[in-house]
């Protein structure tokens, strides 16, 4: 229920990114690209899986739902088909969050809880407009590492995992090398085993959305 959920919001997503797609103007902007970097925030939608909290010998509640950071990446642009660009590149995101128990917790006086998320993954995408703005979707398999932990000073190691990501986003130009960027992005996470000290964590699936700039 809760993968459907958020599916149901990545499509609404999508459906206002393409309907907000910037109009060619009378002038001919050119073709997208040829190449693109983006740096936006991003609000990540960690959860409070009871799976991933058992493994930590945690609650539920004590695991923040969602906690900011940075989504930065790069594309070229190296086909275009009718009125498809076809695009390559790389994105990564680092998000961090913390949850201190309050008084009406199961557990009001354990342990702030840390929950740090990363992820990285080359991308293929398929973009649609022109020069000035346009949309696309993307996806691509990379890996990510999903942390939960008991504050102290040293960061516990925790293995990455296979992850796959899909979505889309646009980007409108407001001057000529500097456009308003905004994606939206889920991340499909495969489960891993136990391993050692190192805990294990169930199949999930994650939401960001980003928001910032793109230079070209």
């Amino acid at each position: 229920m809760r993968r459907a959920h958020y599916a149901i919001h990545l499509v609404f997503c999508l459906l206002i990114i393409t309907f907000m797609t910037p109009q060619a103007a009378a002038q001919d902007p050119g073709p997208i690209g040829p190449f693109v970097f983006d740096i936006r925030g991003a609000l990540a939608g960690v959860g409070q899986n009871a799976e991933l909290a058992e493994t930590r010998g945690l609650w539920p509640d004590q695991l923040a739902p969602r906690g900011i950071g940075l989504n930065v990446g790069g594309h070229a642009y190296v086909l275009r088909w009718r009125d498809v660009t076809f695009g390559i590149g790389v994105s990564a995101l680092v998000s961090s969050t913390t949850r201190t128990p309050s008084m009406d917790a199961p557990q009001p006086s354990g342990p702030t809880i840390k929950t740090r998320f990363t992820a990285i993954s080359p991308e293929l995408s398929l973009n649609f407009g022109d020069g000035d703005g346009w949309s696309y979707l993307s996806g691509g398999l990379g890996t990510s590492r999903m942390n939960v932990y008991a504050e102290q000073p040293t960061v516990p190691k925790q293995r990455r995992a296979g992850t796959l990501n899909y979505g889309g986003g646009a980007r409108w130009f407001i001057e000529p090398n500097l456009a308003f960027s905004f994606d939206v992005r889920l991340y499909a996470i495969s489960p891993l085993p136990q391993l050692g000290d190192q805990p294990g964590s169930p199949r999930m699936t994650r939401f960001a959305v980003n928001l910032g700039l793109s230079v070209r």
